[in-house]
């Protein structure tokens, strides 16, 4: 049977299409698909805003990722001006936001003190820079493209670092991963670079000491930390996965493979997983 709408909810709910707006009050676990501009985001809030106002749940037991910081501040309006400022769900913002709360909560998942810095992609290039540099050219891997040590060229190492962060391999993992991945694209006769691959895996143990010396995480340990805590330590998964009664995130289509176990374990508990993406 049908809940009655609280009219409340209006606002939220009727400029949904039909199929939309029962997605929105359905519970469970609820994936959302639907084209590029057809208020995904709209449907997105209005989950949250029907979690709290029809099923009563508590605005601070509600995680709520978006992609940008910008769609978190739209939510965020939107569902104050529709049910007040104290229905906002407390743990509503990007990935990165919400896990480096998180993180900072138990810094000690990722070998980190409290008061921990973060380091953007800015700061994690020119660390990736300054190693570069105090390695003699001739021992530097020779680029497809470029020359060894050009700019191109660390670009690349970083976000190499930053992909092994998202598929949650940490240095010490990081060798054993390397050489299955050459492995397989060479019995399949494709391209490797495995040069550039297995000088990754050197140059990311030796960065990781750097962020740890400077009691620093990047981008990608905010996520990768504290979800292997949960893959490996029951008694942590328990606790943060019990923390909420839902688990609503935007833009699934586009997660990496760090986000979604992330948001797939802190909703275990619950049961509670809604998401909404791109059909495409």
């Amino acid at each position: 049977g049908d809940l009655p709408v609280p009219r409340a909810l209006a606002p939220v709910l009727d400029s949904l299409t039909p199929e939309q707006r029962r997605a929105a009050m359905a519970l469970g676990y609820v994936l959302v698909l639907a084209g590029a501009g057809t208020g995904k985001t709209k449907t997105l809030t209005a989950g949250v805003a029907t979690r709290v106002e029809l099923h009563g749940m508590v605005p601070g037991q509600i995680l709520c990722v978006t992609f940008t910081n910008k769609a978190a501040q739209e939510m965020r309006k939107r569902i104050g001006d529709v049910l007040g400022p104290y229905s906002v769900p407390t743990w509503l913002g990007t990935f990165h936001a919400l896990a480096a709360r998180q993180l900072r909560a138990e810094p000690e998942v990722a070998q980190l003190r409290s008061g921990f810095d973060i380091r953007d992609a800015e700061d994690s290039l020119a660390i990736v820079r300054r190693l570069i540099r105090t390695v003699p050219k001739e021992k530097l891997p020779v680029p497809q493209e470029g020359a060894p040590g050009d700019a191109r060229q660390i670009k690349k190492m970083a976000e190499r670092i930053a992909r092994l962060k998202e598929d949650l391999i940490t240095p010490v993992a990081a060798f054993a991963h390397v050489e299955s991945l050459i492995g397989r694209r060479q019995s399949a006769n494709l391209h490797v670079d495995h040069e550039s691959w297995r000088f990754v895996v050197g140059l990311y143990g030796r960065y990781q000491a750097i962020l740890r010396e400077q009691n620093a995480a990047d981008f990608g340990d905010l996520l990768m930390w504290p979800t292997l805590a949960m893959l490996h330590d029951a008694e942590y998964h328990r606790r943060w996965s019990a923390r909420f009664t839902a688990v609503m995130a935007d833009e699934f289509q586009d997660v990496n493979r760090a986000q979604y176990l992330w948001l797939t374990l802190l909703g275990r508990t619950s049961g509670e997983l809604f998401c909404v993406g791109d059909d495409s």
